[in-house]
């Protein structure tokens, strides 16, 4: 049982809790092992506090999202390094003390104690170990060595029993308020993480904003992608701007297709404005209708835009600039710049770079192989358009991190069937592939290679 020793403001100046061998001194900041410290980051240090705040209890990891980064759009890396290093730094009771409960959050398993606070007059230059290390259970041994020398001071200074009777009242008094006559009490809970957003989204610095995922009212249900990337490309302009702090596209993901009321919404995301709406393309035209709403529920902004398809990097600027002076922030002109630089003049390479983000955000094997697809027409079409560079690097990092990349071997297997099938073509783009990946390939993959060259009539390429 988590326990809370009774005492008053003034003796409360320091506080450390106890768990296992460990100390936690919450105004030093510092973590100790015997007398040790164990060097943490300010963000882990915070995350072992909640933790320890909520000790025996499952903490999800919304929680702790909004508990140590609040209002700030950071990924499951963050939490996952914060935990790895806390686990670390703990040794081998590690994975004992923080436990990870599957898909759900953490568990921290440990007793914890406050630490009796004591008076620096007495424990000045005092040796840690010293100290004493649970409440009201060594509250006692303290006194104990306080009362001795004041009680022989009291006999030596007086010679009357009656003063000397008085002066032992004196000191078990003391000793009495010292020890505390309440009972023990529990750690109070901190505030859950629904009641701390909206506190910290009342309080912040900027205004911090979630473009809700705008809903697709075309026809064509298969123009879902196009709803998803127009609001991602929204939050994308938006958070360009240093004045403001925009959730990302996978905080504001659940919310698709799920209604929820304003208050809600603020509290899960700890924000304080919010833009939902819808968007309909119908034939050449798109029509897109959107409004800011504040945390109670207020219309602080409406409009409704209907442009060509052709001036769809038009209208997102609109949106974006009018979403900006609404909330009446600053914006410098090299943030302008940025938020409102077309990616591409090509509206059809665009559309195939949208319809490959979905597989971006759900990787499958196929997905992967669609997406990259999807990304080297959208590339064929603008040679210069850096998103689908980058998209399509990014197809190549999954792959690689889900175990899903080509080994050279087999690549270099498959251009070697591809060209004695007559596939030259593709038999030379596997074969590229596999010398990219390994440029030392052996003689018989480099002959078909040659081969294929000299078959297409790439004469230079084949020597």
């Amino acid at each position: 049982m988590t326990t809370w020793a009774s005492h008053s403001p003034a003796q409360m100046q320091t506080k450390r809790l106890r768990f296992d061998r460990y100390v936690l001194d919450l105004d030093r900041g510092c973590l100790f092992l015997d007398g040790n410290e164990i060097a943490l980051r300010p963000k882990t240090f915070a995350v072992l506090h909640h933790l320890i705040e909520n000790a025996g209890r499952l903490v999800s990891k919304d929680e702790l999202f909004a508990a140590v980064w609040p209002n700030l759009a950071v990924t499951d890396d963050a939490l996952v390094q914060s935990i790895g290093e806390l686990r670390r730094g703990l040794g081998e009771d590690g994975t004992r003390l923080i436990r990870t409960i599957p898909r759900r959050g953490y568990r921290f398993e440990s007793h914890v104690s406050v630490i009796a606070p004591v008076d620096p007059t007495v424990t000045d230059g005092m040796p840690d170990s010293a100290a004493p290390h649970d409440g009201a259970q060594s509250s006692e041994p303290a006194v104990r060595a306080r009362a001795s020398p004041l009680f022989t001071t009291a006999l030596a200074g007086w010679r009357g029993g009656w003063l000397a009777a008085l002066g032992l009242v004196i000191v078990l008094a003391a000793g009495a308020l010292w020890t505390g006559f309440g009972p023990e009490r529990k750690i109070p809970s901190i505030p859950r993480s629904g009641d701390q957003a909206t506190k910290t989204a009342e309080v912040g610095a900027k205004p911090a904003i979630a473009i809700l995922p705008l809903a697709n009212q075309s026809d064509d249900q298969s123009r879902e992608y196009f709803a998803d990337g127009l609001t991602q490309d929204i939050i994308n302009a938006l958070g360009r701007f240093s004045e403001l702090t925009v959730m990302s596209w996978n905080a504001v993901f659940p919310y698709k297709g799920k209604p929820a009321s304003p208050g809600e919404v603020a509290r899960s995301l700890a924000v304080r404005y919010q833009v939902e709406g819808s968007v309909r393309q119908t034939g050449d035209r798109v029509r897109v209708i959107a409004q800011l709403v504040g945390s109670d529920g207020r219309v602080l902004w409406s409009a409704r835009f209907d442009e060509a398809l052709a001036d769809l990097f038009a209208l997102q600027d609109k949106i974006t600039a009018q979403i900006a002076g609404a909330l009446a922030i600053s914006v410098t002109q090299i943030e302008q710049r940025r938020a409102f630089a077309k990616p591409t003049e090509s509206l059809e390479a665009y559309d195939y770079v949208l319809r490959a983000r979905p597989a971006l955000q759900r990787p499958s094997r196929a997905n992967i192989v669609e997406a990259r697809a999807l990304l080297r027409r959208a590339i064929e079409l603008d040679r210069s358009y850096a998103a689908a560079y980058a998209a399509l690097a990014e197809t190549y990092h999954i792959a690689t991190a889900m175990g899903w990349a080509e080994q050279p071997a087999g690549l270099a297997g498959r251009g070697n069937i591809l060209m004695w099938l007559g596939q030259t073509d593709a038999a030379i783009e596997t074969l590229e592939l596999a010398q990219r990946i390994d440029p030392d390939l052996n003689a018989i993959d480099r002959f078909a290679l040659s081969l294929a060259y000299y078959l297409k009539q790439r004469y230079d390429a084949a020597i």
